[in-house]
């Protein structure tokens, strides 16, 4: 691209516009392509640069221009252009003269880095005293970050130490940390143990790492320390002191007992186990202790919650390397390639490109396994993504195919890789028996996505009755099993691996199917909590929440209250989310129990707002909250729920305003019904207020509801069997979904009539002895 040189002197907008456009032609190359290398575009923009002045107005103009200078490595123009705006720049930022003084500094000994780190060195303890002392109000962070790096840079050590101290005076300083005193006290400790470990001071740094863990350990009970913390800390710890590791595993034992109440869950136990034996067994490696390394691994070689792809797997593989344990590699290595494992695929493969052409020439049985390995990559989509930054094996999928039918014709694997790729390109008649073969015939293999082929496979090619009598495809994976009853569950994931070409089976066939393998992914994840063996995903304390949460549901729509009620309560001990509470809510509806139906809506309502709910529906569940107050004669609290929907209505954005309105009235009519029994007092301007909207909406239920709760004021009766009578005029006739409210509908109008003969009959009466009728209150 061509860069226009400016004549004019360039400040604001039109600086960081000309910046943009340098920075374009930079980044606007491919080493493939181009046909103009890297090193004479950026030649090519700094000659650009230098024709051109610059006046910068403010520190980020400043900041700007000497920032791209460093990235096209001159840093002396770099600093020499920072020292000529200096003080121009810096009485231009009068709001924040500390701040921008602060910003200034830290550039400046950024560009002297690359040409005088002596001055460099003497200004950063200046840097780090000024970051200190800056208002309360702004946010250090980043700027402790950028000094530090400068300090690691140089190998300041001692100043570095120094500025661990001042950052941790100013954190100490902020009364929003006071409940993380003793973690961020270890935290600066084990900083203090990496840069003695830096200084070469093993023994600094072992202190150091001890007194962190005394700070955990014997942190106050106002403290928050949890297991995280303590992991955060054995993280750093152990590679400046890895003999630390044990004390501190009994330190946080000790401390956690101390002050977890209610204990962890069996889920949240299991978790923590894989934690602590990962560490253990990266103790072992750092100790040159290898062989005991890898008896440890396959204990941590499962994937939890927080993991970051599969990096576990990934270190573990090294260490077979490392080890000379080649067959035991390949083995590994192919695992995670078959189910596409972020991280140790990515190894895996780069393993098999290595390995695979002096293998053959060795003539090992590897050989076999490095080209299933490498066949893969290119017929599995998933392996495409995550190998898109990577080199793509040399020949293509077929070549190492047709090299293991050649020397193992029966191996089961090229099946599964051929039946998968016909699966993928919405082959089902050739996918099926060669899935049949593999997945139905190998549980080990069957994970999530090859689960859920099979059956589409079958759904698409056979009648049902046939695909149903098959042989039912196990899994052995709490997590396969899961997924695959999710696939199963929902129209939108399987529709389309048929393909389009036949119609999905009815949702209740489908639904028994998913409810099975649901069962069996409980029993599978259970299993893992009590003994620490099962799949690689079996240690998913999330996924093992959603699947309670799933197989809840379904428990709950079989009128299964206790044992759906049970599971959510294992999912909110093991990864809580607001799913678990609402649908809590509606088995203790569904019990008619008023008292934990109350109880349950006050715990959603909470964590809603605590959280966040995306898809929390206060309309649906508060009017039976309204009708439990109501069977508990504790109707007063009515008013602090219609609240709370009043609450939840004004948050919404006007769009959702518009869109959920109906439902917001018709849940304020139905608990205004309720209310309106015993304070109708209070209750009558509300419905006045609606009245209008709600006729308007032409709908049968908010409109009956409004009746309804007109009915306690006799003197209004007529009114209310008037729009009794209007609302069942809004049901349709021929549609049987309406037959419920139709009846319900009915009920009201023949409600309200007795009502009105009722009153008519003691207005009579009363009118006989001369004395005032019953319903007048004045």
């Amino acid at each position: 691209m061509n860069l226009p040189s400016h004549a004019a002197v360039l400040q604001g907008d039109a600086l960081h516009a000309f910046i943009d456009q340098a920075h374009e032609l930079l980044n606007d190359y491919d080493e493939d392509q181009s046909a103009i290398n890297r090193e004479d575009r950026m030649a090519a923009a700094a000659e650009l640069m230098e024709q051109q002045s610059f006046a910068p107005a403010n520190v980020n103009d400043l900041e700007r221009v000497h920032d791209f200078w460093l990235m096209l490595d001159k840093p002396e123009i770099a600093n020499r252009f920072l020292q000529t705006h200096r003080q121009s720049a810096l009485q231009s930022d009068e709001r924040r003269p500390a701040d921008a003084q602060v910003r200034i500094a830290l550039s400046d000994i950024q560009s002297r880095l690359g040409f005088d780190k002596a001055s460099a060195i003497a200004l950063l303890l200046p840097a780090a005293q000024a970051i200190a002392q800056l208002p309360a109000d702004i946010d250090t962070d980043r700027y402790w970050h950028g000094w530090q790096w400068m300090t690691d840079e140089v190998q300041a050590w001692e100043i570095a130490e120094l500025g661990v101290d001042l950052h941790r005076a100013r954190e100490r300083a902020n009364p929003d940390n006071e409940a993380h005193l003793a973690h961020g006290d270890a935290m600066a400790l084990v900083r203090k143990a990496e840069l003695a470990q830096k200084r070469g001071n093993a023994g600094a740094a072992t202190g150091h790492v001890q007194n962190a863990i005394q700070t955990l350990r014997d942190a106050a009970p106002e403290q928050e320390v949890d297991f995280e913390q303590w992991m955060e800390l054995a993280d750093r710890a152990l590679p400046v002191a890895t003999a630390s590791l044990p004390s501190l595993l009994m330190a946080c034992e000790q401390q956690l007992q101390r002050t977890e109440n209610p204990p962890p869950s069996p889920a949240i136990k299991a978790h923590r186990k894989v934690r602590i034996v990962r560490l253990q067994a990266q103790a072992c490696a750092l100790a040159g202790q290898l062989d005991a390394a890898l008896q440890l691994a396959p204990l941590g070689r499962v994937s939890l919650t927080d993991d970051q792809g599969d990096p576990f797997s990934a270190l573990h593989l090294e260490w077979l390397m490392q080890a000379d344990r080649l067959d035991e590699a390949a083995a590994l290595a192919l695992e995670s390639v078959m189910h596409a494992r972020p991280l140790s695929a990515v190894a895996a493969c780069k393993l098999a490109q290595q390995r695979f052409d002096s293998d053959v020439d060795a003539d090992t049985g590897r050989a076999i396994t490095w080209a299933l390995i490498l066949a893969m990559v290119h017929a599995d989509t998933d392996m495409h993504y995550l190998f898109a930054q990577e080199k793509m094996p040399s020949r293509n999928a077929d070549f190492y195919l047709d090299f293991v039918r050649a020397r193992e014709p029966q191996n089961i694997l090229l099946a599964l890789t051929q039946g998968m790729r016909h699966a993928a390109k919405r082959q089902l008649e050739q996918a099926l028996p060669l899935l049949e073969q593999s997945v139905g015939q190998r549980p080990d293999l069957a994970d999530g996505d090859k689960l859920s082929a099979l059956w589409a496979a079958r759904f698409a090619v056979l009648p049902l009755e046939e695909a149903l009598a098959r042989p039912f495809p196990e899994a052995y994976g709490a997590h396969w099993c899961y997924a695959v009853g999710v696939t199963l569950d929902h129209d939108e994931e399987l529709a389309p691996l048929l393909g389009g070409k036949k119609k999905l089976p009815p949702s209740e066939v489908r639904s028994q199917l998913a409810l099975r393998y649901y069962e069996e992914s409980l029993r599978r994840f259970e299993s893992f909590w009590s003994t620490g063996q099962g799949a690689f995903k079996d240690a998913d304390v999330h996924v093992y929440s959603m699947l309670c949460n799933n197989l809840a549901i379904k428990y709950r729509f079989q009128n299964r209250y206790d044992e759906a009620a049970a599971l959510h309560h294992k999912g909110l001990a093991s990864s809580p989310f607001a799913e678990h509470h609402n649908s809590l809510v509606w088995c203790a509806i569904g019990k008619e129990d008023y008292s934990q139906t109350v109880m349950e809506a006050e715990r959603l309502w909470h964590f809603a707002q605590e959280h966040g709910y995306g898809r929390h529906d206060p309309p649906r569940y508060l009017p039976s909250v309204a009708y439990a107050l109501y069977r508990l004669d504790r109707d007063d609290e009515i008013s602090i729920w219609t609240e709370r929907l009043d609450q939840w209505f004004h948050e919404l954005d006007e769009a959702e305003q518009r869109s959920e309105r109906r439902d917001y009235l018709a849940a304020l009519m139905a608990m205004l019904d309720f209310y309106s029994i015993t304070r109708p007092e209070l209750v009558l301007p509300r419905l006045r207020s609606h009245q209008q909207e709600v006729i308007a909406l032409r709908d049968c239920y908010p409109l009956r509801r409004l009746a309804c709760a007109l009915e306690a004021y006799p003197e209004l009766l007529e009114e209310a069997l008037a729009l009794h009578q209007q609302a069942q005029s809004y049901l349709d006739k021929d549609n049987d979904g309406d037959e419920s409210e139709r009846r319900v509908s009915r009920e009201c109008i023949e409600r309200t009539e007795r009502k009105l003969a009722e009153r008519e009959a003691a207005a009579n009466g009363q009118a006989a002895s001369g004395r005032k009728p019953w319903w007048k209150f004045w």
